[in-house]
């Protein structure tokens, strides 16, 4: 339960977090407290050290799901998914690169949140 909790978001308006929008709002449920941090890695300290929860993308948790420091929940049964779409400069899209980024995203199928003990 986020009542009791310090959540640790980055520093964007509650209306474009997922976790406020899709989850907390909707339940009526407001945290002990909203701590914004710019960097990933500062987040990932303060939840470390007890300082607090934060809700982070899967890509981000992949390197500390196995980490002792972490304990990891999906937030839904299903979890939550968003689209995500990337912008890039015309004279880049003819780059090796750019052309791989592009096929990956069009290829890689959605990996599906697996629950951490």
């Amino acid at each position: 339960d986020f009542r009791d909790e310090t959540l640790i978001t980055y520093p964007v308006d509650r209306s474009r977090l997922d976790v406020f929008t899709e989850l907390l709002l909707p339940a009526k449920v407001e945290p002990r407290a909203v701590r914004q941090v710019e960097l990933t890695a500062v987040i990932l300290l303060l939840v470390a050290s007890n300082r607090g929860v934060a809700v982070l993308p899967d890509w981000v948790l992949r390197d500390v799901k196995l980490d002792s420091d972490y304990v990891t929940r999906p937030l839904t049964e299903k979890g939550i998914t968003r689209r995500l779409y990337a912008a890039t400069r015309d004279k880049d899209t003819s780059q090796p690169f750019m052309a791989y980024l592009l096929r990956l995203a069009r290829t890689e199928p959605l990996k599906p949140q697996r629950r951490s003990a």
